[in-house]
């Protein structure tokens, strides 16, 4: 299915549209990357299919929108590019959508919980929602991540429900 990003090409930006999957993340060198994965990827103005899913970096403008539900619905304009998936020589040309910007939720916007904007934080939420993932299939699952992001929920968010009640 990637073929029709192929096709799109890297010459223009377009407006495209996702379903929010999950988080996740992904190991660079010796630290975490939260990552998103967005699924049924679509041209926004004509509605055509260009793939099943695709991972994104969880950067600050996705982080923005607040606590996102599996199901939501997001915008955004980005620009196809290609990588290299794969280890060593067996890695195989791909493609991809780059850049995501004017990121906007589509879904009913009520009022989301904030998200992390530092790195442990947002990697012991990850770890906390995806625990049973992460564990079942040996993946890394830290409870110093995990503390990191309490502590977050506890100065952060406790407080902020706390003077709404």
């Amino acid at each position: 299915m990637r073929k029709s990003l192929k096709n799109i090409g890297a010459a223009t930006r377009e407006r495209f549209v996702g379903e929010f999957a999950r988080t996740g993340y992904k190991r660079v060198y010796q630290t975490f990357k939260p990552t998103i994965l967005l699924t049924n990827i679509r041209l926004l103005d004509t509605g055509e299919l260009i793939t099943n899913h695709l991972w994104f970096n969880y950067g600050k403008q996705f982080l923005c929108l607040g606590e996102l539900r599996p199901g939501d619905q997001l915008a955004f304009n980005a620009r196809v590019g290609t990588y290299y998936k794969g280890y060593c020589n067996a890695k195989s040309k791909d493609y991809r959508l780059q850049y995501p910007t004017k990121i906007e939720l589509l879904t009913a916007p009520q009022k989301r919980p904030p998200m992390p904007l530092d790195n442990a934080p947002l990697i012991g939420y990850i770890m906390k929602q995806n625990k049973s993932f992460y564990l079942a299939n040996n993946r890394p699952y830290d409870e110093w991540y995990i503390e990191r992001y309490e502590h977050y929920f506890r100065t952060h968010l406790a407080t902020s429900h706390a003077s709404q009640t």
